[in-house]
């Protein structure tokens, strides 16, 4: 029960907790680092599973526990608090925010239930993406404030609420990553089009994680038409 790899997403679990403390005492920047973490641990649990050969039912549902918290109800309560902000007339509109965390545990059910596995991507975004995406907004809206940028804006910022909250549970297919020398030469582009985007640390600080996510998702969607034309020619 206490393997290495699940006292690793016990960390996650840890650390996203943590996040959602230092949200409520209005500590963004120690709420992005404590994503960061979690998003760490998550990332460590997987490969040290495989590297050891400690994977377990237990250890699949812990991790989907852990990302319930850390990806799903942390983005959530960071969306309502920036709702909560905005110049909107009605008092609920906030809790569209949780909708996140609604999804976040479905993607994770199905996720859980699903026996057969794709080696090469994802069927739907993956939750720690879509939370750290979200935290990545929360450092923009902190640098920006909710009234200095149109990104904030009501209508602006439940549109992005509901489109990745779909994306979670959608068909689309999303490019796993590999630290695999056949892998990185494949898709050098996307990795230098991430790169680019550290550029950007001066102006976006930890919104950089948005861009990264985004670029990300783009270059899923645009990867089946560039594989059919190298097909057809």
């Amino acid at each position: 029960m206490f393997s290495i790899p699940n006292l690793l997403t016990s960390c996650n679990l840890m650390f996203g907790c943590c996040a959602l403390v230092s949200l409520q005492k209005g500590n963004f920047d120690w709420c992005i680092y404590f994503m960061v973490l979690a998003g760490l641990a998550d990332f460590l649990d997987g490969f040290v599973a495989k590297r050891m050969k400690q994977s377990s039912e237990l250890g699949v549902q812990l991790d989907s526990l852990s990302d319930v918290v850390s990806f799903g109800l942390v983005p959530g309560l960071i969306a309502f608090t920036i709702l909560e902000n905005s110049q909107q007339p009605l008092q609920w509109i906030p809790f569209f925010g949780f909708l996140l965390t609604l999804m976040a545990a479905f993607r994770l059910a199905r996720f859980n239930v699903n026996v057969k596995q794709a080696q090469t991507f994802f069927t739907g975004l993956p939750v720690p993406a879509s939370g750290l995406f979200f935290a990545g907004l929360l450092s923009l809206y902190q640098n920006t404030g909710i009234n200095n940028s149109w990104l904030f804006q009501p209508f602006i910022f439940l549109s992005l609420i509901i489109a990745f909250s779909i994306l979670m549970v959608s068909r689309l297919k999303i490019l796993k990553i590999y630290a695999q020398r056949d892998w990185i030469k494949k898709h050098m582009l996307l990795l230098f089009a991430q790169a680019v985007c550290f550029l950007f640390i001066p102006w976006l600080g930890a919104g950089i994680l948005s861009l990264i996510i985004l670029v990300h998702i783009i270059f899923s969607l645009i990867l089946p038409f560039r594989n059919l034309q190298s097909h057809s020619i």
